[in-house]
């Protein structure tokens, strides 16, 4: 079977619906939080370490997945990470304790973990320095995920149980798993055979932490990614302590918030070329702290309904959408030997701060949501000062002009 061009829109789907199967893993599973807590007898606390669970082992993996890509190619490491995946899903599926879902989760996110970073490194491979057009059609359709995966996650929860939910997982991984076996081709022309060996790894690491542009996109990572790894984390709990919210009702309050991600990654595509990186990054962290600043007042002036959170959480996705693409084109752009470790690196950063801060969330949870608002600002803040003063100084030193 004649496979499609690297270069075609077929490719671009394809990446896009590995990057996905993090985002369905994560967001199908949001409505399913206060369910999984009344089924299995676990705490709130407990119930979200499902979602941390699965994003350390999704972090630690790419320590892994990203020199073995680069020595034997990213192909065969998505395939082998998928079917992981769709074995743990049948765990999760069949977990009877929150201990066996937990362990049934760390494995699902040692097999996703490829997906999206991987991915990166192949638009990498195939666009050099104009990946940010590409990556940001890869982040669109990546971004359909989280519109429907919490919609399809509620539907399920309300009529079969938490547990649907994995079983649909299972159903989707495999489904990826066949597409990519038949139609993705290799796309790392440039295979690395020291890629595996543990001194130049550590070499290139030790590297990456001396490097001022990747620290300060590490920076932006944590700060982005945590604003929203926390509202993912804590917001159903906050629907159904203040709303008296059903899975559906979370469900479609998710997908409304994802839709906002979906325009931002629109918006970054078409505004890349004009405005670049630095620009479209710390334009997404500004309207982040607005958003949330937004969503506060209006707590704080005692307003209540859905809307109330929805609205302005909507502009805080939108600026993530806005900002996401330019930071994996940017960050990866001076490494082209190195792609892979480079995207695992920075995926271990940002699913460990994920995790941790999505953790502090639930744990700092308050029926209103302020004091999610108020994690969220900081933390976006961080983006933008990091962006500011970090990024765009060490761009001038490389002679590459600030805004690209």
């Amino acid at each position: 079977m004649k496979r499609p061009a690297p270069t075609s829109w077929v490719v671009i789907a394809i990446l896009g619906a590995a990057a996905a199967i993090t985002a369905l893993a994560v967001d199908m599973t949001l409505p399913a939080l206060p369910d999984i807590a009344r089924t299995l007898q676990a705490s709130p606390t407990e119930a979200q370490l499902t979602i941390s669970a699965f994003l350390i082992a999704y972090a630690g993996a790419q320590l892994v997945y990203g020199p073995l890509s680069d020595r034997f190619g990213r192909r065969p490491v998505l395939v082998s990470s998928l079917a992981i995946f769709v074995a743990a899903s049948a765990l999760c599926a069949a977990a009877d304790s929150i201990d066996m879902l937990l362990l049934g989760r760390f494995c699902q996110g040692v097999g996703a973990a490829a997906s999206m970073a991987i991915g990166r490194a192949c638009i990498r491979d195939i666009y050099g320095t104009k990946a940010t057009g590409a990556m940001s059609w890869v982040m669109l359709i990546f971004g359909v995920g989280p519109i429907l995966a919490p919609l399809l996650g509620g539907l399920i929860v309300g009529a079969d149980g938490w547990q649907g939910v994995f079983i649909c997982l299972l159903g989707i991984g495999a489904a990826v798993w066949l597409v990519i076996f038949l139609f993705l081709d290799e796309t790392n022309t440039r295979l690395n055979p020291d890629a595996t060996r543990a001194g130049p790894i550590l070499r290139n690491f030790a590297m990456l932490g001396r490097h001022r542009l990747f620290l300060g996109y590490a920076l932006v990572t944590i700060g982005l990614y945590g604003s929203l790894f926390a509202m993912l984390s804590a917001l159903p709990f906050i629907l159904e302590a203040r709303l008296a919210a059903s899975p559906e009702d979370i469900g479609f309050s998710f997908a409304a918030l994802m839709v906002g991600n979906g325009v931002g990654a629109f918006l970054s595509g078409r505004l890349s070329a004009r405005l670049g990186a630095v620009a479209l990054i710390l334009t997404g962290s500004t309207v982040m702290i607005v958003s949330t600043a937004a969503m506060m007042a209006a707590v704080s002036a005692g307003a209540a309904g859905f809307a109330v959170y929805v609205c302005p959480l909507f502009g805080a996705m939108l600026g993530i959408g806005l900002s996401s693409p330019s930071l994996y084109a940017g960050v990866l752009v001076p490494f082209p030997t190195i792609a892979g470790s480079v995207s695992s690196l920075i995926g271990i950063i940002q699913f460990v701060s994920a995790a941790v801060l999505g953790a502090v969330a639930v744990a700092l949870v308050d029926p209103a949501g302020l004091n999610l608002g108020f994690q969220m600002a900081v933390q976006a803040a961080l983006a933008a000062f990091a962006i500011a003063f970090v990024v765009r100084p060490a761009l001038r030193r490389l002679d590459r002009p600030a805004g690209a």
